[in-house]
């Protein structure tokens, strides 16, 4: 993130200008996921989040400062997550759907907040190229800048958690569907415990190496939730080309 800013040789205020795009949109993208969490379990009838603090947009109550600061510096960071009990969850009788549920809830509220996004950015963006020129130009510009990369974070956190890996989103939806017997062998515990370091080894070798792996996978995985909300918000954008905008 930072990095690339003075890689791309911008001027201060151009960093700066960035920089507070960059929180917005991070912040908007952590926050939303980490709420949805909470919000899922207390909905099933896990009190545990609301107790903790967690059913909020708040950033403050979901921010990680370190994972923040590393995401802001070097494009690899995480929020702090969400603790629930899910012995206390009791809406349905499935407790395996209702895990998955709350486990797929933040990455639900990223797509969501990276479809609003999108049609935000279309809109602010149609607006900027209408006034420009104008006073009202840069506002706009600002606003539409601000969207786009919410829509692209929203996206990047979406498509990271869904990665099979621990202790992400998309590894603990897998873990439910998996046998018990399997899940409580020492080899299992083993994996769980050091695979979250493929991760940082794979994040460490593209930076060094400029051959970003993760970055491709999360690109090829982010593709169909991109096409969908291309096809949702192609009438919105046809609908501001009515209306001459």
């Amino acid at each position: 993130m930072i990095i690339d800013l003075f890689r791309q040789g911008l001027s201060p205020q151009e960093i700066a200008y960035y920089l507070i795009i960059f929180i917005f949109a991070l912040t908007l993208a952590f926050s939303l996921h980490e709420f949805m969490h909470a919000a899922v379990a207390v909905w099933l009838g896990d009190p545990t989040p609301r107790n903790m603090g967690r059913l909020t947009i708040n950033p403050i109550a979901h921010v990680d400062p370190v994972g923040t600061i590393l995401l802001l510096v070097a494009g690899f960071g995480w929020g702090k997550p969400v603790m629930y009990n899910p012995r206390n969850l009791h809406r349905f009788k499935s407790h395996r759907a209702m895990n998955i549920m709350v486990h797929l809830a933040g990455v639900t509220g990223n797509f969501i907040l990276a479809l609003l996004a999108s049609i935000l950015s279309i809109l602010f963006g149609s607006l900027y190229v209408k006034f420009m020129g104008s006073n009202f130009e840069m506002v706009f510009k600002a606003l539409m800048d601000a969207f786009s990369y919410t829509h692209a974070f929203s996206m990047m956190l979406l498509a990271f958690n869904l990665l099979p890996i621990p202790p992400l989103d998309g590894f603990h939806v897998l873990e439910e569907l998996l046998p018990y017997k399997l899940r409580s062998t020492q080899g299992y515990r083993k994996f769980q415990m050091f695979s979250p370091y493929i991760i940082w080894i794979v994040f460490i070798v593209g930076m060094f190496s400029r051959i970003s792996i993760l970055g491709y996978v999360i690109g090829i995985i982010q593709i169909p939730f991109e096409w969908l909300i291309n096809l949702i918000s192609m009438p919105f954008y046809m609908l501001l080309q009515m209306i001459g905008l």
